[in-house]
């Protein structure tokens, strides 16, 4: 071989290792929620789209759901994941169920919010929060995020309640024969389970006393004040409309795993597709693209924080 074509060998060798390290820098695993649930068609559909950015070659999906999500990211087994405000918020300052803190987590962008709500029939004698005092709530099976946020709007106030814990099909039915005097829930802003429930029932919300939802958001700053429901029309038998506390779904990171280029770019490449998620998720539907710089508490990865910055968002 000549010295010319050595040279040229040695170069195109060069090349195809430089191109298979950046392919497995380019590989991105992402924690998805429970199959089943809401989360997961939401992963999917994210995971398409994020594999599309410039700098990511290919996004797998790794199962999870929960506080397993936060713990991979955290330590590395996972690169990007997908769970709920007040439980990064929960992991970042090592609350239980953490055993210990999650300081390698950052947020990328927030998705659709899921909001407390207190529904009872249009007759009901519950007028107020404190009126629940003594009667049969469902919030929902042990275990979801919506039970330990109703435990504590209860000891806030010093109510204490007969607390059922039915799935939300069960419960609505157990509701419908009056069973269960009022249900306590933190649905999506489109949830079909209350708005089926609407359509054959006339019911009302009780709204949240103003001084409980300042003490909740003042004590962890991955809640926000919002109303509920966001697009009433969709509620037939719903009477009313009451400000509440709003969380969203987020999108989380390990600082130290994805470059500032590539949450820049995948936040930006969400943003123009998120018509694609809106296909699995109703509630991101018509909605306002600067929600996904929603603050929660959470560090925000410098690379989603330029491009918010770039819209005006932050």
């Amino acid at each position: 071989m000549s010295k010319t074509s050595f040279i040229r060998a040695v170069g195109v060798a060069l090349l195809a290792l430089a191109g298979v390290g950046s392919v497995a820098q380019a590989q991105v695993t992402f924690a998805t929620g429970r199959q089943g649930g809401s989360q997961y068609p939401v992963s999917v559909a994210l995971s398409q789209i994020l594999e599309k950015a410039p700098g990511v070659g290919s996004v797998t999906l790794v199962p999870g759901g929960g506080a397993a999500n936060i713990v991979a990211v955290d330590i590395g087994k996972a690169d990007l994941g997908i769970t709920l405000s007040n439980s990064a918020r929960d992991g970042l300052m090592g609350k239980p169920p953490y055993k210990a803190p999650t300081p390698n987590i950052v947020q990328l962008f927030a998705l659709q919010a899921f909001k407390v709500v207190v529904i009872v029939p249009e007759n009901s004698p519950i007028k107020t929060f404190a009126d629940l005092q003594g009667k049969k709530v469902n919030t929902g099976p042990k275990g979801f995020t919506i039970v330990e946020v109703a435990d504590q709007l209860f000891k806030m106030e010093n109510i204490k309640v007969n607390m059922h814990y039915l799935q939300i099909g069960q419960a609505i039915d157990q509701f419908k024969d009056g069973n269960i005097d009022a249900l306590v829930y933190s649905p999506s802003d489109r949830f079909a389970a209350f708005m089926d429930l609407a359509q054959t029932r006339k019911i009302r919300l009780v709204p949240l006393p103003d001084r409980v939802i300042d003490a909740m958001i003042k004590g962890d700053p991955s809640f926000y004040r919002s109303e509920w429901p966001a697009y009433p029309d969709s509620y037939k038998g719903l009477s009313n409309k009451v400000p509440t506390l709003g969380y969203p779904n987020i999108i989380i990171a390990n600082k130290n795993k994805i470059t500032d280029q590539q949450a820049y770019e995948m936040t930006k490449i969400t943003a123009e597709n998120l018509e694609k998620v809106a296909a699995v998720e109703p509630d991101l539907i018509n909605w306002d693209l600067k929600n996904l710089a929603t603050e929660v508490g959470l560090p925000v990865h410098p690379g989603s924080m330029r491009y918010f910055k770039e819209k005006g968002w932050r």
